[in-house]
């Protein structure tokens, strides 16, 4: 009888952390097809996907994704492991009167090197925006700028 009780209460909680699990994806999927807010400039962005912007003049690219995760926690992970971004941590940051999460780094792609930047901007209590910036390291000032709009426009409009 107590073995039964065993296999029950085992079977029980299988089942609920299967299920937890299964939800987890499917809200990422969910938020995934969702539009992040986004003035962007299209005589110079093309749209490849929902939230995901590219420019060979400048060279550059935007992405941004709604995560299911909260603010605090993606922080939390961020402070408790930083080099799993392989980015440096530049802290949190205030942009149009939000805390901000940034990371930044350079790399290379196809021989071009580009400075990267993640920002992660809350949104409610279990979701944040990722957004992240890619520029070639010789761009000029304008476009830098340009980007910068592009990142406080998120902040703003979402």
């Amino acid at each position: 009888m107590k073995n039964i009780c065993i296999s029950f209460i085992v079977l029980f909680i299988s089942f609920t952390i299967n299920s937890q699990e299964k939800a987890g994806p499917n809200r990422l999927f969910e938020l995934q097809k969702k539009k992040v807010e986004i003035d962007i400039n299209k005589d110079i962005f093309t749209s490849v996907t929902t939230n995901m912007y590219v420019s060979k003049k400048p060279q550059a690219l935007i992405v941004g994704l709604f995560l299911p995760i909260s603010y605090e926690t993606k922080k939390s992970k961020i402070n408790n492991n930083p080099a799993a971004e392989r980015m440096e941590f530049k802290g949190e940051q205030m942009i149009n009167s939000e805390n901000v999460l940034l990371l930044t780094g350079t790399i290379i792609k196809k021989g071009i090197e580009f400075t990267k930047q993640k920002y992660y901007i809350k949104q409610d209590e279990n979701t944040c925006i990722e957004l992240t910036t890619m520029l070639a390291v010789n761009a000029d000032a304008k476009d830098k700028m340009m980007l910068m709009k592009i990142v406080h426009s998120v902040i703003e409009k979402n």
